[in-house]
């Protein structure tokens, strides 16, 4: 079997599925949970000392939606996305710290790594959380620079409003990275214009490693009534999101030296192989989790061991970055070799399914049969639409 152990800041992990800072890791009994399935940690769900988070967690509202957005009964797909509002920790720091205790002492009988995170209103609350994390023996913690209900919020300046502040995102990385031992992790969000540009900062402020990244905020409704879901705005995540969150894990990867955990986007083990080759390597489980229960991470374990044996890999780690590294500039796209369609007129029906798709008029039907004319640019979009297959494909002019 491959090896799947990681080292991540300093820390060996003995596989990189995680569970993300979520419900399913809101308290000592949930965190119990995760350890039982073989994971290799967990972040564990945001300390805070701002009471309005702490409420929103005990009005949490939650929905999957389906390709229409529609709320799923019963039957949720592959793409769905997940719409929901949550809070932080609901205990005060005081009573969090018992249940990372507790937490704690479970994980080490099964080599399974606690990450705890905090989310402060000032700077000095920041430190102070840091700190008391810190003292319970967890070896790493991640500052919630991303959650994004705050920007929703009155009076309550934490979380996204952070990670959209550079100055403020980068002075509270300093302080707290000047007050602990341990390595610091930044959440990042999306909701900035170069996500790359600010993990350069907190890694400059003297950040160990980034978690990229954390949900967007939306905006749901239902027509028929004229109303918004879950009554307003809300965080939006969900495998839909993927393409935008690989993009900037590879970006990071590639543009920075510094070590990535990735979230947001990821259903199965598919896709925690996407974030690894992409330059995570840590992959983050949270909303299928809580569509399919705790024992699904062990099944990615396992599924993800199966791939890498199947492909002739030693270990996880001969997998992280490589698509990311092989990926090429738009500049180095233009010495690759044009490629054309060609039709295979022996099984070709003439549906004109890619005459309809092809926008550059390449396309043509003569003499009954669809042919390609030296118009065609080799976009690849008429091989998408075409139900039948073999019968268009691009060759190197």
């Amino acid at each position: 079997m491959a090896d799947l152990k990681v080292q991540f800041c300093g820390v060996e992990f003995k596989n990189p599925i995680l569970a993300a800072s979520a419900e399913p890791t809101l308290s000592a009994h949930n965190m119990k949970e995760v350890i039982k399935t073989g994971a290799g940690g967990l972040v564990a769900k945001t300390v805070t000392n701002s009471e309005a988070l702490r409420r929103l967690t005990r009005r949490s509202k939650f929905r999957y939606l389906d390709e229409e957005h529609q709320i799923c009964q019963g039957k949720v797909p592959r793409l769905f996305t997940f719409y929901g509002r949550t809070g932080l920790a609901e205990e005060t720091p005081e009573e969090w710290m018992n249940e990372l205790r507790e937490a704690q002492t479970a994980a080490l009988a099964q080599n399974c790594i606690v990450i705890g995170s905090v989310a402060g209103t000032t700077v000095e609350s920041w430190v102070t959380l840091a700190k008391m994390i810190e003292d319970t023996g967890i070896k790493l913690i991640e500052l919630n620079f991303g959650c994004p209900h705050p920007s929703e919020m009155k009076d309550t300046p934490t979380g996204m409003l952070v990670g959209q502040d550079r100055e403020a995102a980068s002075e509270i990385t300093y302080q707290v990275t000047q007050s602990i031992r341990i390595p610091v992790i930044i959440k990042l969000t999306p909701q900035v214009a170069d996500v790359v540009e600010m993990a350069r900062a907190v890694q400059s402020a003297g950040a160990s490693a980034v978690t990229v990244i954390n949900r967007f905020v939306g905006f749901c409704l239902d027509i028929e009534t004229g109303k918004p879901l879950i009554h307003g705005w809300a965080g939006v995540g969900g495998p839909w999101v993927k393409p935008l969150t690989l993009r900037w894990v590879s970006k990071i990867y590639t543009g920075l030296n510094l070590p990535i955990s990735g979230t947001n986007g990821v259903y199965d083990w598919k896709d925690a192989v996407e974030f690894l080759m992409s330059g995570a390597t840590l992959v983050q489980f949270c909303s299928v989790v809580m569509l399919k229960g705790y024992p699904y991470l062990g099944r990615v374990v396992k599924d993800l061991n199966q791939f890498l044996d199947r492909k002739g890999y030693g270990s996880v780690q001969e997998i992280i970055g490589i698509a990311a590294k092989a990926a090429l500039t738009y500049e180095e796209m233009e010495s690759l070799p044009r490629e054309v369609a060609n039709i295979d007129p022996e099984i070709c029906t003439a549906c004109k399914r890619c005459m309809r798709s092809c926008f550059y008029n390449a396309i043509v039907m003569n003499h009954k049969q669809v042919q390609v004319t030296d118009a065609c640019r080799g976009c690849g979009l008429c091989t998408c639409v075409c139900p039948v297959p073999g019968a268009i494909q691009l060759f190197p002019q």
